[in-house]
C-alpha cells in the first residue's frame, strides 16, 4: 500500500547524505536476511531521506526502526496496538495508527522518539493514507462497523464515519499523482470490494467502485503515476491492475497462487509482487508485465513489502506462518 514518499528537502540533505552511507552495498549478496525484535507484523513504511525502515507490530505495540541494510537501530515501544503507518510529505513525521488507544501517534524521524499522540475516538484506527494535507485512517472495531476517518497533520479536526458501513477496516492507498483520491479495499469478504473515494466539500463520495478485485484481499497500492491501482487478493492468481478512474480491468501480472502483497517503487516505478509460496516475491520493471527477479521470502504478511530509495532495494517482512519472528529481507531489484 502507497505510504507517500517524500522529496528531498533542504534541510534534510546534508543528513540525507550520512544516511546515504546505510544503503546496502553493491558487493553484498543480492539477499539479506536480518530479525527483527517483534514477534509480528502489521506494516511496513521506507523512510528514503533518513535511511531508515519502520515496522510495526500490533501485538507488540511497538515500531521497529532499522536502516536500509536492515540493521536495526531502536525500537519504540508503548504504542498500543500500532497498525498502520504512514510517512508525512515533507518527511519529518511517521504516523502510527493505534489501534487499542483510538489514536494516531507522531513519530519524528530525525530524533526517532514519539513526539505527539492525537485521539481520533475509540474507533481502533487500522491503516493509514496521505491526500494533501490530510491523514485518513480505516477504522473498525467489531464486524460491519468498519469506516474511515481522518485528522489534521497536527492533530487537528479529527473525524470518524466519513465513509460507514465496511465490513472490517479497509486497506488504503492514496498516490502524490492523483490528489484528492483514495484507494479502498475490503479484507475479508468474497467477493471482495475495491473503491475508489473522491475528496468532495469536507467528505468523501465514491467515484468507481468494484467486485471484479477476487477474494480474500491483502493488498492495494497506485502505481507511480497515478493511473493504475493494483491489487493483490488470495484469488485469482495473479496480481490485477485497474483503471484509476473508472477500475476498468488494464492488466495482470502472473504471480502463481495466493498474492498477498504489491507495492510499486516512488523512483523507477517497478513493481514487486508476493505471495504465499516457496518464491514469494517477483519483480517486473517498469511498464512491463514479464518477471525479471524472484526472490524466496518464506512466510511473506501481507503488505509485507517496501521499496527503498532509487529502486534499488525491495524491503520485504517474512516469517508468517513459521513459528519464527518476523525477519526484514533486504532484496536487490
Amino acid at each position: 500500500m502507497r505510504k507517500w514518499n517524500r522529496w528531498l528537502s533542504a534541510t534534510a540533505i546534508s543528513a540525507a547524505l550520512v544516511a546515504a552511507t546505510a544503503l546496502p552495498a553493491m558487493a553484498e549478496p543480492p539477499q539479506r536476511t536480518v530479525p527483527l525484535p517483534l514477534t509480528s507484523f502489521s506494516d511496513i513504511v521506507v523512510d528514503p531521506t533518513l535511511g531508515h525502515v519502520f515496522v510495526s507490530s500490533r501485538t507488540d505495540h511497538a515500531v521497529a526502526v532499522t536502516d536500509l541494510s536492515g540493521n536495526v537501530v531502536t525500537k519504540l515501544s508503548n504504542l498500543p496496538g500500532a497498525t498502520g503507518l504512514a510517512l508525512s510529505p515533507d518527511g519529518g513525521t511517521v504516523f502510527v495508527a493505534l489501534s487499542q488507544y483510538g489514536a494516531v501517534a507522531a513519530l519524528d524521524t530525525l530524533t526517532l522518539t514519539e513526539r505527539a499522540r492525537y485521539p481520533v475516538g475509540e474507533v481502533c484506527p487500522s491503516d493509514l493514507a496521505i491526500s494533501g494535507n490530510r491523514l485518513y485512517f480505516s477504522h473498525g472495531c467489531n464486524q460491519w462497523d468498519g469506516g474511515i476517518g481522518r485528522v489534521g497533520f497536527t492533530g487537528a479536526e479529527a473525524r470518524t464515519g466519513l465513509v460507514t458501513g465496511h465490513y472490517s477496516p479497509q486497506q488504503l492507498a492514496s498516490s502524490p499523482a492523483k490528489p484528492g483520491v483514495l484507494v479502498t479495499g475490503q479484507p475479508g469478504l468474497s467477493p471482495t470490494t475495491v473503491q475508489l473515494l473522491r475528496e468532495e466539500g469536507d467528505g468523501l463520495v465514491v467515484q468507481a467502485s468494484t467486485r471484479e478485485a477476487g477474494s480474500n484481499l491483502r493488498d492495494v497500492e497506485f502505481s507511480k503515476d497515478g493511473t493504475q491501482v493494483h491489487v493483490a487478493s488470495g484469488a485469482p492468481y495473479y496480481v490485477q491492475s485497474f483503471t484509476s478512474d473508472t477500475l476498468a480491468v488494464r492488466g495482470s501480472y502472473n504471480t502463481g497462487p495466493y498474492p498477498v502483497a504489491v507495492s510499486t517503487s516512488a523512483d523507477s516505478g517497478a513493481l514487486a509482487a508476493g505471495v504465499d509460496d516457496d518464491t514469494s516475491v517477483r519483480l517486473f520493471p517498469a511498464g512491463s508485465l514479464t518477471e525479471s527477479r524472484s526472490y524466496e521470502v518464506r512466510g511473506l504478511y501481507p503488505a509485507g513489502l517496501a521499496w527503498g530509495p532509487g529502486g534499488r532495494w525491495v524491503y520485504a517482512v517474512g516469517g508468517a506462518y513459521t513459528n519464527q519472528p518476523p525477519a526484514l529481507h533486504v532484496l536487490k531489484s
